[in-house]
Protein backbone atom coordinates (compact mmCIF):
# COMPACT_ATOMS: atom_id res chain seq x y z
CA UNK A 1 0.00 0.00 0.00
CA UNK A 2 1.27 3.45 -0.95
CA UNK A 3 2.55 5.53 1.96
CA UNK A 4 0.26 8.52 2.46
CA UNK A 5 2.26 11.76 2.53
CA UNK A 6 0.93 14.57 4.72
CA UNK A 7 1.82 18.25 4.98
CA UNK A 8 0.87 20.26 8.08
CA UNK A 9 0.28 23.97 7.60
CA UNK A 10 0.17 26.60 10.34
CA UNK A 11 -1.06 30.16 9.78
CA UNK A 12 0.54 32.79 12.04
CA UNK A 13 -0.12 36.42 12.90
CA UNK A 14 1.73 37.77 15.95
CA UNK A 15 1.71 34.34 17.63
CA UNK A 16 2.66 33.57 21.20
CA UNK A 17 6.09 32.09 20.55
CA UNK A 18 6.03 29.42 23.25
CA UNK A 19 2.66 28.15 21.99
CA UNK A 20 3.89 28.14 18.38
CA UNK A 21 6.89 26.05 19.44
CA UNK A 22 4.55 23.62 21.19
CA UNK A 23 2.37 23.53 18.08
CA UNK A 24 5.26 22.59 15.78
CA UNK A 25 6.69 20.09 18.26
CA UNK A 26 3.35 18.31 18.51
CA UNK A 27 2.84 17.84 14.76
CA UNK A 28 6.31 17.56 13.20
CA UNK A 29 6.67 13.91 14.25
CA UNK A 30 3.31 13.04 12.67
CA UNK A 31 3.81 14.47 9.16
CA UNK A 32 6.44 14.62 6.43
CA UNK A 33 6.80 18.41 6.51
CA UNK A 34 5.44 21.52 8.22
CA UNK A 35 4.87 24.86 6.49
CA UNK A 36 4.30 28.05 8.47
CA UNK A 37 2.63 30.87 6.54
CA UNK A 38 3.02 34.21 8.27
CA UNK A 39 0.65 37.14 7.76
CA UNK A 40 3.06 39.98 8.50
CA UNK A 41 3.74 39.33 12.19
CA UNK A 42 5.60 42.00 14.15
CA UNK A 43 7.54 39.22 15.90
CA UNK A 44 8.70 37.56 12.68
CA UNK A 45 12.28 37.49 13.98
CA UNK A 46 11.22 35.27 16.87
CA UNK A 47 9.24 33.05 14.50
CA UNK A 48 12.32 32.56 12.31
CA UNK A 49 14.40 31.59 15.35
CA UNK A 50 11.85 28.98 16.35
CA UNK A 51 11.62 27.47 12.87
CA UNK A 52 15.40 27.14 12.58
CA UNK A 53 15.24 24.65 15.45
CA UNK A 54 13.07 22.23 13.48
CA UNK A 55 13.96 20.05 10.52
CA UNK A 56 11.46 19.66 7.68
CA UNK A 57 9.84 23.00 8.55
CA UNK A 58 9.63 25.90 6.11
CA UNK A 59 8.45 29.50 6.47
CA UNK A 60 6.53 31.51 3.88
CA UNK A 61 6.36 35.22 4.66
CA UNK A 62 3.46 37.21 3.20
CA UNK A 63 4.94 40.42 4.72
CA UNK A 64 1.48 41.86 5.45
CA UNK A 65 -1.80 40.65 6.82
CA UNK A 66 -3.54 39.23 3.75
CA UNK A 67 -5.99 37.22 5.83
CA UNK A 68 -6.32 33.60 6.85
CA UNK A 69 -7.93 32.54 3.55
CA UNK A 70 -4.91 33.68 1.53
CA UNK A 71 -2.55 31.93 3.96
CA UNK A 72 -4.58 28.71 3.79
CA UNK A 73 -4.46 28.81 0.00
CA UNK A 74 -0.66 29.13 0.20
CA UNK A 75 -0.62 25.92 2.25
CA UNK A 76 -2.81 24.14 -0.28
CA UNK A 77 -0.73 25.39 -3.20
CA UNK A 78 2.45 24.18 -1.50
CA UNK A 79 0.85 20.76 -1.00
CA UNK A 80 0.03 20.64 -4.71
CA UNK A 81 3.52 21.81 -5.73
CA UNK A 82 5.28 19.25 -3.52
CA UNK A 83 2.80 16.49 -4.38
CA UNK A 84 1.55 15.72 -0.88
CA UNK A 85 -1.48 13.44 -0.74
CA UNK A 86 -3.17 15.35 2.12
CA UNK A 87 -2.66 18.53 4.09
CA UNK A 88 -3.63 19.34 7.65
CA UNK A 89 -4.40 22.95 8.63
CA UNK A 90 -3.74 24.32 12.10
CA UNK A 91 -4.26 27.62 13.88
CA UNK A 92 -1.22 29.14 15.55
CA UNK A 93 -2.50 28.29 19.03
CA UNK A 94 -3.61 24.74 18.25
CA UNK A 95 -1.66 21.78 19.58
CA UNK A 96 -2.15 18.39 17.94
CA UNK A 97 -2.47 15.49 20.32
CA UNK A 98 -0.43 12.29 19.77
CA UNK A 99 -1.65 9.99 17.03
CA UNK A 100 -3.94 12.47 15.29
CA UNK A 101 -2.65 11.95 11.74
CA UNK A 102 -2.41 8.18 12.20
CA UNK A 103 -6.02 8.21 13.37
CA UNK A 104 -7.12 10.18 10.29
CA UNK A 105 -5.46 7.61 8.03
CA UNK A 106 -7.70 4.89 9.51
CA UNK A 107 -10.76 6.60 8.02
CA UNK A 108 -9.64 7.22 4.45
CA UNK A 109 -11.99 4.44 3.32
CA UNK A 110 -15.02 6.68 3.96
CA UNK A 111 -16.91 7.69 0.80
CA UNK A 112 -16.55 11.13 -0.83
CA UNK A 113 -14.36 12.67 1.85
CA UNK A 114 -14.32 16.44 1.72
CA UNK A 115 -12.72 16.94 5.13
CA UNK A 116 -11.86 14.91 8.18
CA UNK A 117 -11.67 16.51 11.60
CA UNK A 118 -11.57 15.34 15.20
CA UNK A 119 -13.01 16.40 18.52
CA UNK A 120 -11.21 19.37 20.03
CA UNK A 121 -10.57 20.31 23.63
CA UNK A 122 -10.92 24.04 24.27
CA UNK A 123 -8.46 25.10 26.96
CA UNK A 124 -10.90 27.66 28.32
CA UNK A 125 -14.09 25.59 28.44
CA UNK A 126 -15.09 24.18 31.81
CA UNK A 127 -16.98 21.34 30.13
CA UNK A 128 -15.61 19.58 27.04
CA UNK A 129 -17.85 18.10 24.33
CA UNK A 130 -18.76 14.46 24.81
CA UNK A 131 -16.95 12.28 22.32
CA UNK A 132 -19.12 10.01 20.18
CA UNK A 133 -18.22 6.39 19.55
CA UNK A 134 -19.01 6.58 15.84
CA UNK A 135 -17.98 8.70 12.89
CA UNK A 136 -20.43 11.57 12.46
CA UNK A 137 -21.07 14.00 9.64
CA UNK A 138 -20.53 17.60 10.74
CA UNK A 139 -21.64 20.44 8.47
CA UNK A 140 -19.57 23.06 10.32
CA UNK A 141 -15.95 21.91 10.44
CA UNK A 142 -13.38 24.36 11.76
CA UNK A 143 -10.23 24.96 9.77
CA UNK A 144 -7.93 24.02 12.62
CA UNK A 145 -7.46 20.28 12.59
CA UNK A 146 -9.06 19.78 9.18
CA UNK A 147 -7.51 17.09 6.97
CA UNK A 148 -8.01 17.67 3.24
CA UNK A 149 -7.08 15.72 0.15
CA UNK A 150 -4.68 17.78 -1.96
CA UNK A 151 -6.33 16.69 -5.21
CA UNK A 152 -9.67 18.07 -3.94
CA UNK A 153 -8.09 21.46 -3.30
CA UNK A 154 -6.44 21.33 -6.71
CA UNK A 155 -9.75 20.80 -8.50
CA UNK A 156 -10.92 24.26 -7.43
CA UNK A 157 -11.97 24.06 -3.79
CA UNK A 158 -10.00 27.10 -2.63
CA UNK A 159 -10.53 29.28 0.43
CA UNK A 160 -12.47 32.45 -0.43
CA UNK A 161 -10.02 35.31 0.08
CA UNK A 162 -12.85 37.86 0.05
CA UNK A 163 -13.86 36.65 3.51
CA UNK A 164 -10.40 37.52 4.87
CA UNK A 165 -10.69 35.87 8.30
CA UNK A 166 -13.91 34.70 9.96
CA UNK A 167 -16.15 31.92 8.60
CA UNK A 168 -13.54 31.04 5.96
CA UNK A 169 -13.79 27.46 7.22
CA UNK A 170 -17.58 27.35 7.09
CA UNK A 171 -17.54 28.71 3.54
CA UNK A 172 -15.29 25.81 2.53
CA UNK A 173 -17.64 23.41 4.33
CA UNK A 174 -20.66 24.65 2.39
CA UNK A 175 -18.78 24.59 -0.90
CA UNK A 176 -17.75 20.96 -0.40
CA UNK A 177 -21.22 19.85 0.75
CA UNK A 178 -22.85 21.54 -2.22
CA UNK A 179 -20.54 19.54 -4.50
CA UNK A 180 -21.55 16.25 -2.87
CA UNK A 181 -18.64 15.75 -0.48
CA UNK A 182 -19.01 14.66 3.14
CA UNK A 183 -17.41 16.20 6.23
CA UNK A 184 -16.58 13.52 8.80
CA UNK A 185 -15.81 13.99 12.48
CA UNK A 186 -13.89 11.00 13.78
CA UNK A 187 -14.39 9.72 17.36
CA UNK A 188 -11.05 10.96 18.68
CA UNK A 189 -9.80 13.91 20.71
CA UNK A 190 -7.09 15.21 18.40
CA UNK A 191 -6.49 18.85 19.22
CA UNK A 192 -6.06 21.38 21.99
CA UNK A 193 -7.58 24.63 20.84
CA UNK A 194 -9.21 27.83 22.04
CA UNK A 195 -11.93 30.04 20.57
CA UNK A 196 -11.76 33.69 21.59
CA UNK A 197 -11.26 34.55 25.24
CA UNK A 198 -14.02 32.69 27.01
CA UNK A 199 -15.59 34.06 30.17
CA UNK A 200 -18.55 32.78 32.19
CA UNK A 201 -21.49 34.77 33.54
CA UNK A 202 -24.75 34.13 35.37
CA UNK A 203 -28.04 35.48 34.03
CA UNK A 204 -31.19 34.61 36.02
CA UNK A 205 -29.42 31.48 37.25
CA UNK A 206 -28.34 30.35 33.80
CA UNK A 207 -24.69 30.00 32.82
CA UNK A 208 -23.78 32.24 29.88
CA UNK A 209 -20.56 31.94 27.84
CA UNK A 210 -19.06 34.95 26.05
CA UNK A 211 -16.09 34.77 23.68
CA UNK A 212 -14.95 38.40 23.93
CA UNK A 213 -13.81 38.75 20.34
CA UNK A 214 -12.28 42.08 19.35
CA UNK A 215 -14.25 44.66 17.36
CA UNK A 216 -12.05 43.79 14.35
CA UNK A 217 -13.17 40.16 14.54
CA UNK A 218 -16.78 41.08 15.25
CA UNK A 219 -16.91 43.08 12.03
CA UNK A 220 -15.86 40.10 9.91
CA UNK A 221 -17.98 37.62 11.86
CA UNK A 222 -21.12 39.66 11.08
CA UNK A 223 -20.19 40.71 7.55
CA UNK A 224 -19.32 37.19 6.49
CA UNK A 225 -22.59 35.76 7.81
CA UNK A 226 -24.31 37.95 5.22
CA UNK A 227 -21.85 36.94 2.49
CA UNK A 228 -22.49 33.25 3.17
CA UNK A 229 -26.22 33.86 2.77
CA UNK A 230 -25.51 35.55 -0.55
CA UNK A 231 -23.34 32.64 -1.70
CA UNK A 232 -25.42 29.67 -0.47
CA UNK A 233 -28.89 30.97 0.30
CA UNK A 234 -30.89 31.03 3.51
CA UNK A 235 -30.20 27.51 4.83
CA UNK A 236 -30.36 26.31 8.44
CA UNK A 237 -26.63 26.74 8.93
CA UNK A 238 -26.67 30.34 7.77
CA UNK A 239 -29.74 31.06 9.90
CA UNK A 240 -27.86 29.64 12.89
CA UNK A 241 -24.90 31.93 12.18
CA UNK A 242 -27.12 34.98 11.77
CA UNK A 243 -29.00 34.34 14.99
CA UNK A 244 -25.69 33.72 16.71
CA UNK A 245 -24.44 37.12 15.58
CA UNK A 246 -27.44 38.87 17.08
CA UNK A 247 -26.96 36.80 20.23
CA UNK A 248 -23.39 38.12 20.43
CA UNK A 249 -24.73 41.68 20.25
CA UNK A 250 -27.06 41.03 23.21
CA UNK A 251 -24.35 39.27 25.23
CA UNK A 252 -21.95 42.14 24.57
CA UNK A 253 -24.48 44.63 25.93
CA UNK A 254 -24.95 42.53 29.04
CA UNK A 255 -21.48 41.23 29.84
CA UNK A 256 -18.55 42.36 27.68
CA UNK A 257 -16.26 45.36 27.75
CA UNK A 258 -16.13 47.93 24.92
CA UNK A 259 -19.83 47.38 24.25
CA UNK A 260 -20.36 50.29 21.86
CA UNK A 261 -17.18 49.66 19.89
CA UNK A 262 -17.88 45.95 19.37
CA UNK A 263 -21.56 46.29 18.51
CA UNK A 264 -20.88 49.20 16.19
CA UNK A 265 -18.42 46.94 14.35
CA UNK A 266 -21.05 44.19 14.16
CA UNK A 267 -23.70 46.47 12.66
CA UNK A 268 -21.17 47.92 10.22
CA UNK A 269 -20.28 44.38 9.20
CA UNK A 270 -23.93 43.55 8.56
CA UNK A 271 -24.40 46.73 6.52
CA UNK A 272 -21.23 46.18 4.49
CA UNK A 273 -22.27 42.58 3.90
CA UNK A 274 -25.63 43.70 2.51
CA UNK A 275 -23.89 46.13 0.15
CA UNK A 276 -21.17 43.66 -0.89
CA UNK A 277 -21.55 42.43 -4.47
CA UNK A 278 -20.77 38.76 -4.74
CA UNK A 279 -21.03 36.64 -7.85
CA UNK A 280 -21.00 33.13 -6.39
Amino acid sequence: MKDITVLAGIVTYNPEISRLRENIESIITQVKQVIVVDNGSSNIGDIKKIIKNFERTVLVELNENLGIATALNKIGEYAVQKEFDFFLTLDQDSVALPGLVAEYKKYLYLPNIGLLNSYQKDRNLQEQPTINTEVLENRTMRTSGSFMKTSTFNTGFKFDERLFIDKVDFDMDMSLIRAGFHLYQIPYYGLLHEVGEISYHKFFGKKIITYNHSSFRRYYISRNSILLIKKYGFNWTNLYFLLGDFGKIVKTLLFEQKKWEKNKASFKGIWDGIRFRISD
